[in-house]
């Protein structure tokens, strides 16, 4: 810009011509100097002057600069103006920017704007044109170049090398040194002779002969050929199709390689793979052809047509409807079918039945269409197989699917789909679920190959008693399912329920043993008990559970004609879950107690519940009913929560023990309830104590194992309760870390007289010492069977000698006297007779509404004075609305009771207390369904309510 110097003195002079906005005169010698296009612009952008170089820039034609919107766009512009502007600021700018010339071809010029100064005003800008375009256009075709010889040589399989044929200089591509199997240092140290030596001996000289040709014939540029190369990383030859170039001016060769090398396996592979088809299908009956649906012919590609249809080529493509007489008629819809889904362009899979030569055979076929270029389906080609002998193992292993190895009879699924049908048509019909339950005891007892016998046979015996409509299933173990596909009605229900009792007394003969059956039966009905198949067999299923647990009868109906049982508990279990939130139950507390001062060291809590029908309610009756379902962790949830915010409010604290079902310890968390718990109320761990039936652990040892170590990671004590009666206590006491053994009241009562209780007892004392186990005997009531345990060695009991359960504010004050006296309480027996009745007992109003149930039985011990006493294995309501009523065994009408008082008895029992209105034909019904008592007569258990007494 030094030129410019020589223009400042002549402005310097000229200020006052600038003030009276006159033009400046510039000397254009100073322009004409400078070697590219010059322009000067004063400040209005009117231009002064220019040299000749930017005439020629615009092709002779300056005046075209003066017009921008003729050689730029209106966005370039108001860019180029906005330079000029940045430029009478003071500020020199470069730019480039893009134009088009006389012939309308893009050019590129470069830009320099710089302010003209006149004293220390700026007058002017100067503009420098550069011409860009011949040096842009090469750069954009060497990048063009650059960008496609990368993309060519990213090609898989594909490398290009050069020679400059005066220097010697090799060029290779990137993937050159991995397609040849040669090193970077190889490549780099590689000559001609050396590329010429990779080739293989049997293509070199000729391949070398065709390049030598190439190179010194001027009219030749271009060869093309195959040939073999070894790799001797791969240690093989690779198959390159190799097209070699000279240059224009022939100093420069190039090769390109293309491996085909997989190509070439590939196309040998496909031969192969080809043959394999053709064998395969003979082998497996199989064959492929194509049809043409506007010629109709078919077009086989294997062989073995005529051995799969038993008809020749020739016979289908005289007759393009020959394939009709082939096919079975009922299958011809299928054909139709496929032809539909193979014009919509799909692929199918079908199976049809075809006959050939006087059989019927399955066929399948895998179609696909076959497109014109158009994409339109043309045809089909379709994979045909010859699946006969496959569909009759299908068919085979279908039905062994559906039936039970060992019975043959139809198992669980296939009876469950019986049933389902029966729900589809919607008319009524009955299920009986019916279990000997003797399965388990002879598998472990007797080995598992007689039991597989056991099976065998009572389903025999059992099928001769049904009638000829039902259908039999097995559903698990000796449990099976009857399907009566009609409705019965209660006496019919209880006909055949009667007739299939007989069962229990029959004497099966497996192998050398003679043994007996427990019948159960469950009854349910559709569509009065559910509408489900799932939900009637499992409510069939539910009756039978409680049929086997029922005194009596060994039949049960899961509907409103119940027994009281019956009744009581479907009440139970429909109320449960709300009386819950109701906050229905509550806790009772059971001390228990040094043996020798009284003192009380702990206590077990009790569940009770109030019901606003049955009265109160004992754990032994709704906890079995909340196993049922999930409601019992809900209970037991709700148990942790009471016990954890009792234990808190006691001044004196004392550990507590909850019972927990084996069920409760299968989820997956159920230390965190127990935890969290006691975390909330800041009970110490020490201070709850779990408590689990040994007659009630499951099978899967592994999972109680890891449950009782959670449960000792957190601190909190075991205890067995009810130890001594499950078949496996010692074996639980090896398996299990428990702390505590609480002997079952079993062996307590009337300990001191049973020389084999106590023997029981002594040998557990002496084996939780071993074991470094503390021992609650449970149960004493006596006096004499204390006495008994302190001789024993035993420190802890519970039991009604010391204190029944007792309400949280009771058992509070009995810890603030310090010490329970030993009191043996006086159990209420019946007045002694010399006679008993047996009858029965039912409900006729229950909240004000008339009910129909069935009778539980009871034993009549005294009546008089308005007063009967009687022994029942229910508890009933004291002084409730519910309407009882008593039969007797002389077909006449009942007479209603009112129950006053009740106790319950250490074997099961409950004594009632009740009133009723005498009158004489009653007194005489009475006392003619009287049964003289036998001398030593006692009840030792419910079930003699119902045996026959001689």
């Amino acid at each position: 810009m030094g030129f410019f110097r020589n223009w400042k003195p002549l402005l310097e002079t000229d200020i006052k011509q600038i003030d009276r906005n006159e033009r400046l005169n510039l000397d254009p010698l100073l322009i004409n100097q400078y070697p590219d296009a010059v322009y000067v612009l004063d400040s209005e952008m009117n231009l002064i002057d220019s040299n000749e170089k930017l005439s020629l820039l615009f092709q002779g034609k300056e005046s075209r600069f003066l017009c921008p919107d003729a050689w730029m766009s209106k966005v370039e512009t108001e860019r180029v103006a906005l330079f000029h502007q940045r430029a009478l600021q003071g500020e020199t700018v470069h730019y480039e920017l893009k134009a088009v010339n006389t012939d309308q071809k893009h050019i590129y010029l470069s830009v320099t704007n710089t302010p003209l100064y006149t004293g220390q005003h700026i007058t002017g800008v100067c503009g420098i044109i550069k011409d860009l375009t011949t040096q842009t256009e090469l750069r954009e075709q060497y990048n063009r170049m650059v960008v496609s010889r990368s993309l060519f040589e990213r090609i898989p399989g594909l490398i290009l090398i050069e020679l400059d044929l005066e220097t010697g200089e090799f060029y290779h591509s990137p993937q050159t040194g991995k397609l040849l199997g040669l090193s970077q240092r190889q490549l780099d140290k590689m000559e001609r002779e050396h590329f010429r030596n990779l080739i293989h001996e049997d293509d070199r000289d000729t391949f070398a002969a065709a390049v030598n040709r190439l190179i010194q014939n001027p009219n030749e540029f271009e060869y093309e050929t195959q040939l073999r190369a070894f790799n001797p990383m791969k240690k093989r030859c690779l198959n390159l199709i190799v097209k070699v170039g000279v240059s224009k001016n022939r100093k420069t060769i190039t090769w390109a390689m293309f491996d085909i090398t997989n190509l070439t396996n590939a196309e040998a592979k496909l031969t192969e793979e080809r043959s394999k088809v053709k064998q395969l299908c003979e082998i497996v009956d199989s064959v492929i052809f194509e049809r043409y649906f506007e010629s109709k012919q078919f077009k086989f590609l294997t062989p073995g047509f005529a051995h799969v249809f038993g008809y020749t080529e020739e016979q289908f493509n005289s007759n393009p409807n020959y394939w009709q007489q082939v096919v079975v008629p009922d299958d011809i819809p299928k054909i139709h079918q496929a032809r539909e889904v193979t014009l919509s362009g799909k692929t199918t899979t079908f199976s049809y039945r075809i006959f050939a030569k006087g059989e019927v055979k399955w066929i399948e076929e895998n179609r696909e269409p076959i497109f014109s270029e158009s994409g339109q389906v043309i045809g089909l080609r379709t994979l045909v197989k010859d699946i006969t002998q496959l569909k009759e193992q299908q068919d085979e292993i279908y039905r062994l699917a559906l039936l039970d190895p060992i019975t043959n009879m139809p198992n669980r699924e296939s009876i469950t789909e019986t049933v389902y049908d029966l729900t589809q048509q919607r008319e009524p019909f009955t299920l009986f679920s019916l279990s000997f339950n003797r399965i388990s005891e002879i598998n472990h007892t007797f080995g598992y190959e007689l039991g597989d016998e056991w099976r065998v046979v009572t389903v025999n015996r059992l099928i001769r008693l049904l009638p000829e409509d039902a259908v039999l299933g097995h559903l698990d173990a000796d449990n099976v399912l009857i399907v009566l596909p009609r409705l019965m009605e209660d006496t019919d229900v209880l006909a055949l329920g009667k007739e299939l009792d007989t069962l229990s007394t029959h004497r099966f003969r497996v192998g050398v043993y003679d043994l007996f059956a427990r019948i159960s039966i469950g009854v349910s009905r559709y569509p009065d008990d559910g509408s489900q198949a799932s939900e009637l067999i499992q409510r069939a299923c539910v009756a039978m559970n409680r049929a086997d647990k029922k005194v009596g009868s060994q039949l049960e109906l899961y509907s409103s004609q119940m027994d009281i049982e019956s009744l009581k508990r479907y009440e139970l279990l429909r109320d449960m879950r709300s009386a819950l939130e109701t906050e229905q139950f509550f806790l009772m507390y059971q001390p228990k107690v040094d043996v020798w001062t009284g003192q009380i060291v702990g206590a077990e809590a009790l569940m009770r519940w109030t019901h606003p029908t049955w009265g109160s309610i004992s754990p032994a009756e709704f906890i079995p009913l909340a196993e049922e379902s999930s409601l019992h962790l809900d209970l037991t949830n709700w148990l942790i929560e009471e016990v954890c915010r009792y234990v808190m409010t006691l001044p004196n604290k004392i550990p507590i023990s909850i019972n927990v079902s084996a069920k409760y310890l299968y989820q997956e968390q159920f230390e965190r309830v127990l935890e969290e718990a006691m975390k909330r109320y800041e009970v110490p761990v020490n201070f709850l104590e779990v408590e689990i039936s040994e007659t009630s652990l499951l099978e899967d040892a592994q999972q109680i194992t890891q449950a009782f170590e959670r449960l000792n990671e957190l601190g909190i004590p075991i205890a067995f309760d009810d130890f001594g009666k499950g078949y496996s206590s010692l074996a639980y006491l090896q398996a299990y870390s428990a702390q505590t053994i609480k002997i079952d009241r079993v062996f307590a009562h009337h300990v001191s007289q049973n020389r084999k209780a106590q023997g029981i007892v002594r040998s557990l004392l002496v084996i939780a010492e071993e074991f470094g186990m503390d021992v609650v005997v449970e149960g004493v009531e006596l006096m004499e069977d204390l006495l008994c345990l302190r001789k024993f060695g035993c420190q802890i009991i519970q039991g009604f000698i010391f204190s029944r359960p007792l309400k949280g504010t009771d058992f509070e004050g009995a810890l603030a006297s310090g010490a329970l006296t030993p009191m043996e309480e006086p159990i209420e027996i019946i007045q002694s007779s010399n006679h008993f009745i047996h009858a029965g007992i039912t409900i006729t109003r229950l909240r004000g509404q008339n009910v129909e149930v069935g009778t539980s039985p009871i034993l009549i011990m005294r009546h008089d004075n308005q007063v009967i006493s009687f022994y029942g294995s229910i508890r009933l309501p004291v002084d409730s609305d519910l309407g009882l009523v008593i039969l007797l065994n002389d077909d006449k009408e009942p007479f209603p009771i009112r129950v006053n008082h009740s106790t319950e008895l250490a074997n099961g029992l409950y004594q009632y207390e009740s009133t009723y209105e005498p009158t004489v034909e009653l007194e005489k019904r009475l006392t003619a369904s009287e049964s003289e008592k036998p001398r030593g007569f006692t009840i030792q258990q419910a079930k003699d309510l119902v045996d026959q007494t001689d």
